[in-house]
């Protein structure tokens, strides 16, 4: 039996071999059998899944898109005839127009076929064939055989022409005061949104054509600034967040934006605005009577007053007590309903009817809500004491002063009131008040009133042999100040202009008429600093003192055996001279505290990062964080920020390991809690005194908010 190969293409010849015989004789003989092969198998059409492209571009007829397959023929001989040409694009052969009405599978195999669409509206096109082996008429579609043209579909996606538009617009102004202390605006889906029939909601794209003018965009979890752009998905998610520069008295700003999809339509542009409101007293200081009854301190609200806004308020005891000398409103949260500007907060003046000295305290404005708060964060009140049943409250009230009125301070006396010499106690130098005119009430005087630009110019001098006794204590004992001498001297007071004052005094020194016990030194706080010509201590022997320098002795003198006048200033002795009293009646800002030719003031309520800090003194404070000078000086800081801890200006962000202060000064003194750092950690490039005043390596931007001490020159 012979079988043919169903595969074999070409003539294949059989060759029979037989052998005939008769008995007698044999004969060999070939019997030749010639095949000839026959295509019997129709082509079948495996793939037509059409195309899509999106308008006017060009699309690759691929194998997985358009196949026809036959067991019997080769690729080169199966053939896609044309019925229909399509009629919104061109067919590509190898690169150029199909100019034959027909192409081979091999074609379509190496991707040598395309379609292009020439644009328009249309959204379907096709084209229609049939095919052929060549041989056979008919071809197989879907199990079936048949002759009639077969279509191929083009599916054409119209281009995205429409632009997205605003839903959304309105003007955010909830303020909230964040965790590093800035105030911020959250930019969000409820302020600011926008919808696309074409594009996906969350990639419309706002494109910044100018930022905002008083502040910064920023992404709230990357904290990276934000200066080109941000997305739909960024509002949803509540991560644009305006910052508010707080050195900058504006209650508004806007930008302007353009919203876009993907492919680049765009809007006409817009413009977002920005509100707010600043919190702040109407005015930062106060002199009342003490029989004033009820002081009634105001509150302003400037800016977008349209949203309720709360504050709080603190009152800060300087030598006025809660209790003895005023009582608080109970309530110390104040709300603004919308459209208020002014509220009113309540003190009760104490009246005693004693006579005392003039008190002083401080209330200072707090835990904004939806607001921020302005410059005028503190306000200072001073009680005048009704000497005589008579009280003078002068137009204007220099709180920056207001430490020369704590308790344990002597009033100047008047200018022509006789002054004998006694032994014991005397009148202190003292400059006079702020005011044009204010009583003076010696004890066992009538009051009488003098013009203080005279009584600026008196001075306690030296009169007769021109020697000095000076006093050899001086402490409080109750509400009276004494002073112990042994010897005794007459003063007069005279005129600056006087003959007598560009004398030189002469100077000799008084034995003791008796011994007195050594003094225990005293804590580090209470040993004396120098401040006069440069910022830093002169290196002298410490005095005794009797007593540790309190807020109950500040404006104390005490003259040590060496001729030097010492004066307590509430924390410290320190070196006094007429030079050093000029200096301080340059006086600080209200709050501010001077030291080494330097004012200090201790934030603490609105704590920060040290990034944070350094920009809060530089922008609104108008200083640095502060430059430690000394070991007194780190004392003296310590003590001053209640023994809590702050940020200082130290840092190596230039050049990690080089330890510079931030203000520019010389670094003359250190105070690390194990030492020198003998290599910078990563990161913590900043420096926090904590733990009796030491110093500790922070992370400057990611640390735990602290208050901070900035410090500007006198």
């Amino acid at each position: 039996m012979v079988t043919q190969d169903p595969m074999l293409k070409a003539a294949l010849p059989l060759f029979a071999r037989f052998i005939i015989s008769n008995g007698l004789q044999t004969k060999h003989g070939v019997f030749e059998i010639t095949l000839e092969t026959v295509d019997r198998v129709l082509p079948t059409v495996t793939r037509n899944r059409g195309l899509r492209l999106a308008e006017g571009t060009m699309g690759l007829l691929s194998p997985d898109l358009l196949q026809l397959t036959d067991p019997d023929t080769p690729v080169e001989n199966l053939t896609f005839v044309l019925a229909q040409l399509p009629q919104h694009g061109q067919l590509y052969l190898r690169g150029t127009v199909l100019l034959r009405h027909n192409f081979t599978q091999q074609d379509v195999d190496s991707r040598s076929v395309a379609y292009r669409h020439l644009g328009g509206d249309s959204q379907v096109d096709c084209f229609t064939f049939v095919a052929t082996d060549r041989t056979n008429q008919g071809f197989v579609v879907d199990g079936r055989v048949g002759q009639e043209p077969v279509t191929f579909t083009i599916q054409v996606d119209q281009l995205d022409k429409t632009a997205p538009r605003i839903t959304h617009l309105r003007s955010p102004s909830q303020v909230g005061l964040l965790t590093n202390g800035c105030y911020g605006i959250y930019l969000t889906s409820h302020v600011l949104k926008a919808s696309d029939p074409d594009t996906d909601d969350d990639l419309i794209i706002f494109k910044i054509l100018r930022g905002p003018r008083h502040g910064h965009l920023e992404n709230a979890t990357t904290g990276e600034l934000i200066h080109e752009k941000f997305i739909q998905k960024d509002l949803n998610s509540k991560t644009i967040l305006y910052i508010i520069n707080p050195s900058l008295e504006v209650n508004s700003d806007i930008m302007e934006f353009q919203i876009m999809d993907p492919t680049g339509n765009s809007a006409t542009p817009q413009i977002l605005e920005l509100k707010w409101s600043h919190i702040e007293w109407s005015q930062d200081e106060y002199e009342v009577c003490e029989n004033v009854g009820i002081l009634p301190l105001e509150i302003a609200r400037r800016g977008y007053s349209m949203d309720s806004a709360f504050v709080s308020v603190k009152v800060k005891q300087l030598s006025a007590t809660v209790g003895k000398d005023f009582t608080l409103s109970p309530s110390k949260l104040i709300q603004f309903d919308p459209g208020m500007s002014t509220k009113m907060w309540n003190i009760a003046i104490t009246y005693d009817g004693l006579e005392e000295d003039d008190e002083v305290f401080e209330v200072i404005l707090n835990s904004p809500v939806n607001a921020v708060l302005g410059m005028k964060t503190k306000a200072a009140v001073k009680i005048l004491d009704s000497k005589g049943g008579q009280c003078r409250p002068s137009h204007s009230f220099r709180a920056s002063k207001h430490n020369a009125w704590e308790k344990g301070v002597g009033r100047p006396l008047p200018p022509r009131s006789s002054s004998p010499s006694t032994s014991g106690s005397f009148h202190l130098e003292r400059r006079p008040l702020p005011s044009s005119k204010w009583p003076a009430v010696p004890r066992g005087d009538t009051l009488q009133s003098f013009d203080s630009t005279d009584a600026s110019h008196r001075k306690l001098r030296i009169r007769g042999n021109g020697k000095t006794v000076l006093p050899s204590s001086v402490y409080r004992n109750g509400t009276d100040i004494i002073y112990h001498y042994h010897g005794m001297v007459s003063l007069k007071l005279e005129d600056d202009s006087s003959p007598s004052y560009k004398r030189r005094a002469k100077v000799s020194n008084i034995s003791q008429a008796r011994k007195t016990s050594r003094v225990a030194e005293l804590p580090q706080a209470d040993k004396v600093e120098s401040t006069t010509g440069s910022h830093f201590p002169r290196q002298a022997r410490m005095p005794s003192f009797p007593k540790n320098c309190t807020l109950e002795l500040k404006g104390l003198f005490h003259f040590e055996n060496l001729r030097q006048l010492y004066k307590c200033d509430g924390i410290t002795w320190r070196a006094w001279s007429p030079q050093s009293e000029e200096v301080e009646g340059k006086s600080c800002p209200a709050g501010w505290h001077h030291h080494s030719g330097y004012c200090h003031s201790v934030i603490t309520e609105q704590k920060g990062t040290w990034d944070t800090a350094a920009r809060a003194c530089k922008e609104h404070h108008l200083g640095s964080l502060v430059t430690v000078l000394s070991r007194q000086h780190m004392q003296w800081l310590w003590d001053l920020s209640g023994r809590k801890p702050f940020w200082i200006g130290l840092n190596d962000q230039v050049r990690a390991g080089h330890w510079e202060w931030i203000g520019g000064e010389p670094v003359v003194f250190t105070n690390w809690r194990k030492g020198p750092p003998q290599w910078s950690e990563p990161g913590k490039n900043c420096v926090l005194a904590q733990r009796q005043g030491k110093w500790q390596m922070q992370d400057c931007r990611k640390s735990k908010p602290h208050s901070y001490v900035c410090s500007r020159k006198l």
